[in-house]
């Protein structure tokens, strides 16, 4: 009977551990936190039912769904070689030998750029997507939500741009011509993967040498090159306080959500962290046009309310900051842009037998509104008087050539357009030989006037510098 006993002991605790792995596995994500009527539950709702259906991740959200695995496993183990001490010499069946060897030399200079691959899966397969999603949907508010999104997604992979994109691009731009080496473009592994190694469009050509050639001289990697350096050193820099341009711009994108959900009457989560300063019209947009008009209609929309005053200063803050003003004025960038929309509608002309009218409708049309919207940004005007100051974060703002603050800086639409008349009006005529306050303004400009006047026994040259200061003083060579 004491072995029974023991027998049945060892049975329910094995029954026990089943349940568990069980209970693990069919798991459900968190319900969503907001309210049942607000537009991020249904966000959040979308997210859990995309989770629970195991395409990606499990259903519970730890770790890849068996669809995922077998290839995340396999690039796993072939990428993550670059990390090990003895296995960073074997070659790569992704990369061959020449591209593995440069990746080896990158990681060993940049540990976080040379095996990101790596280190992205790893990071998949562990803890930080199910943390995302338990955050996301936790999220009661609008705010909370696009917080979370910024510390558990955005952020991190924007600082990994600015320290690793470039590396990485020039390091494969560097061995992309020994790409035919890697196994992964053989005819038998490309088979197994169910791949079509004989398609019309490689026109002849063996599957290796077609890809090769393709990897190394069709891709445009000039353009390609272009515009992503312009666009991470855009991205990457400073605005005039010292933040990063890429929080600006995710700033941007939740004011335009928030604008959104107010113009299509979609209930927000939470009260909206929206400025209050403006009218509600500065906010709200015809959606309608946008979803039916065409880009001339959109465009004279977006203009005419862009033209309206009261809203003015709204948009200047929201829409053209000096991060805008830096890609806008970035002529490398959209140039390069262009030059990247002509070579991929040429690629896929030559190489994949499109017409002329399908490349045209794919890249031709949609460059040319964004040519014409472009144009438009770098001076936005309106016949009313309303313009927006597109000025690159850290150009010098400033009047006179020792860099004198303008009374203007700051103000925007006809409060600026009347300082700077009223400065124009009052600027006078020059003293032949010239002033020594030339060029000051404000409280300098009297006080310099006074002491030049004699009605005041102040140093009429404090607080001048460079070759103001030594005008002033040759003027006035007793303060000398």
């Amino acid at each position: 009977s004491g072995i029974n006993a023991e027998y049945g002991d060892r049975m329910r605790f094995l029954l026990c551990l089943a349940l568990l792995g069980v209970g693990a596995a069919v798991a459900q994500m968190p319900d969503p936190a907001a309210g049942s009527r607000t537009f991020l539950y249904q966000l959040q709702m979308g997210l859990k039912m995309w989770v629970e259906e195991g395409s990606v991740f499990k259903p519970n959200g730890m770790g890849f769904s068996s669809a995922v695995s077998t290839g995340a496993s396999f690039v796993k183990t072939d990428i993550c070689r670059i990390k090990h001490p003895v296995a960073k010499n074997h070659e790569s069946a992704i990369l061959g030998v020449a591209c593995k060897a440069a990746f080896v030399g990158l990681y060993e200079d940049k540990p976080q750029c040379g095996a990101f691959l790596c280190d992205l899966i790893e990071t998949l397969e562990g803890d930080a997507p199910l943390e995302f999603f338990e955050a996301f949907l936790g999220a009661t508010t609008d705010d909370d939500a696009f917080q979370v999104i910024e510390d558990h997604i955005f952020t991190p992979l924007m600082e990994w741009n600015c320290d690793c994109t470039l590396d990485v691009l020039d390091t494969f731009m560097g061995c992309k011509s020994n790409m035919g080496e890697a196994k992964i473009l053989s005819v038998n592994m490309a088979g197994l993967a169910g791949i079509d190694t004989n398609a019309p469009y490689q026109k002849g050509k063996g599957f290796n040498a077609f890809w090769s050639e393709f990897i190394d001289t069709t891709i445009p990697w000039s353009s390609i090159r272009t515009v992503v350096d312009r666009f991470t050193a855009n991205v990457c820099s400073n605005d005039n306080r010292g933040d990063k341009c890429y929080s600006y711009f995710f700033d941007t994108v939740t004011k335009l959500y928030q604008w959104y959900m107010k113009s299509t009457g979609l209930k927000p989560a939470g009260r909206s962290s929206a400025s209050r300063k403006y009218d509600s019209s500065c906010t709200t947009f015809n959606m309608e046009v946008v979803a039916t008009g065409g880009f001339t209609d959109i465009k004279e929309a977006l203009v005419n309310k862009m033209c309206v005053d009261e809203c003015s200063g709204l948009y200047q803050d929201t829409l053209f900051g000096c991060c805008t003003a830096n890609m806008i004025q970035d002529n490398e960038l959209t140039g390069g842009l262009e030059d990247l929309a002509t070579d991929l509608k040429d690629l896929v002309v030559d190489t994949f037998d499109y017409s002329e009218e399908e490349a045209n409708a794919m890249f031709s049309l949609y460059m040319g509104y964004a040519t014409e919207a472009l144009g438009m940004l770098r001076n936005p005007t309106c016949d009313n008087g309303v313009s927006y100051d597109m000025i690159p974060c850290g150009a010098d703002t400033r009047d006179g050539e020792e860099g004198e603050m303008s009374p203007c800086a700051g103000l925007k639409g006809k409060k600026k357009k009347k300082c700077e008349a009223a400065e124009q009006e009052g600027s006078g005529e020059e003293e032949e030989g010239g002033s020594p306050c030339d060029g000051l303004k404000g409280k300098k400009k009297k006080k310099c006037m006074a002491a030049q006047e004699g009605d005041s026994g102040e140093n009429p040259c404090a607080g001048l510098k460079g070759k103001k200061k030594k005008k002033c003083m040759a003027a006035n060579p007793e303060m000398a």
